[in-house]
């Protein structure tokens, strides 16, 4: 949906320098098109002059003179809470579009009974098995075969703050979850939608054990093996054919390759190439770990 930063100006509480069209509130990180970000410091003005994503921004009157003419610009002393602000008339505008998509739920599928699955915009897909308590929000797709165990909830919103009506907010998430065929999650799995459109995305035949959380706008590739208490933050991206190890956490916007391996317990806070396996906390190459345990032995 195309927007005009001159349709919130009040409600949001900025000014508006040069009007034009967006599609969706973001970051400079959000891989989606047609963003309005928030610039509240002038060091970053050339990464947004330099991104093909954004389309409008929110910034102070000192910093837009240092942006590209292309952008629509609105003005506000705090940008970050503007940002919030418009971000949350987005969200009701999202919700009431949502309540219009009916549920698509293939005969097929076999769903406990106290199950809570949203009244719209659910997709479930031929042969889904979903077990006691599982909790499916608007937004959510389960393609085929995917078998959900006791507790699993799909589509809760991610941890991501901003002021709005002047108070601490969890933010609103736009985006949705999408199970690839043949998913198989344990119990009390919990994946968030994601943040800002789009989707959180769990490829096919992937299989995650109890308790593991992945947040907003993960993305996940074919046949990943996620172990138990695992912490996926927002925005990762895991390769085919990885694994994640039993209590490890991936911090935001880190990338695994492909059949890499994260041990148990490790703590990444950088990208994992290709095949590689990575050890510790903070997360190093698993020899490098090894030679360093046994110098200090």
């Amino acid at each position: 949906m195309t927007h005009r930063l001159s349709q919130f100006a009040e409600a949001a509480g900025f000014t508006v320098l040069r009007d034009g069209a967006f599609e969706l509130t973001g970051k400079l990180s959000t891989p989606l098109t047609g963003l309005c970000v928030p610039l509240r410091a002038a060091k970053y003005a050339d990464e947004v002059n330099s991104n093909p994503r954004v389309a409008a921004v929110i910034t102070t009157a000192g910093i837009a003179e240092a942006l590209d003419a292309r952008f629509a610009v609105a003005l506000a002393e705090q940008p970050d809470v503007a940002h919030a602000e418009l971000h949350a008339c987005l969200a009701k505008l999202h919700e009431a579009a949502m309540r219009a998509r009916p549920n698509k739920i293939d005969s097929s599928a076999v769903i406990d009974s106290s199950a809570r699955i949203a009244d719209h915009g659910v997709e479930i897909g031929a042969n889904v098995r979903i077990g006691a308590h599982v909790t499916l929000a608007p937004g959510v797709s389960v393609e085929e075969n995917c078998v959900l165990h006791p507790g699993v909830s799909l589509g809760v919103p991610g941890f991501n703050s901003g002021l709005i009506g002047g108070r601490q907010r969890i933010i609103p998430q736009l985006g949705g979850v999408r199970l690839r065929p043949w998913v198989e999650l344990l119990s009390n799995v919990c994946v968030a939608r994601a943040l800002f459109g789009g989707e959180t995305t769990l490829g096919e035949e992937t299989l995650a054990d109890n308790l593991v959380y992945i947040a907003h706008d993960v993305q996940i590739g074919r046949r990943v093996q996620i172990c138990a208490h695992a912490n996926i933050l927002g925005r990762v991206e895991i390769g085919d054919g990885a694994y994640i190890g039993p209590s490890a956490v991936i911090v935001n916007g880190a990338r695994i390759g492909e059949k890499a391996k994260v041990s148990l317990g490790a703590v990444v806070t950088r990208d994992v190439p290709a095949g590689a396996v990575v050890t510790g906390n903070f997360a190093v190459p698993h020899d490098r770990f090894l030679s360093h345990l046994r110098r200090i032995r």
